[in-house]
């Protein structure tokens, strides 16, 4: 089962990668060097067309993009602690909007850090009641 979500953890954070850093075609300046050309960029247009129309489809998004991240570390290394899964995802988001930065077409918000750490935040806080629950029935 470990190898299994360890597996599934390393394609999900390929797609986030391609998803996150691919800069943004509808934003890019019409001088710059396409770096994106064919059928490849109208994959992340379409996701930053659904995304961005509208705010609060954004917060959401970006509210649950680590949160397959979270549970796939849980259950991949169990004996990490909830409180240091939680740092590797905040860490995990600030890199992301760091690099944001200098990505033509992308824009890095206070905003995303706060969205991209509050789904990781919630999940492990469940986990952690869960545990609490679990712990209790056994007594």
């Amino acid at each position: 089962m470990k190898s299994v979500c360890k597996s599934l953890l390393a394609i999900y954070l390929l797609i986030l990668g391609f998803a996150v850093f691919t800069p943004r075609p509808d934003l890019v300046t019409l001088g710059a060097k396409p770096v994106i050309n064919g059928s490849t960029g109208s994959i992340p247009a379409l996701g930053h067309h659904i995304l961005y129309e509208s705010g609060t489809l954004a917060c959401i998004g970006n509210f649950f993009l680590l949160i397959p991240v979270t549970i796939l570390i849980r259950i991949s290394w169990p004996k990490l602690t909830l409180s240091t899964i939680f740092i590797i995802t905040l860490l995990m988001t600030i890199t992301i909007e760091y690099i944001q930065v200098y990505i033509p077409g992308r824009v890095s918000n206070v905003s995303d850090i706060i969205f991209n750490g509050s789904g990781p935040a919630l999940t492990l806080l469940i986990l952690h009641r869960k545990r609490l629950s679990k712990s209790r029935v056994q007594r």
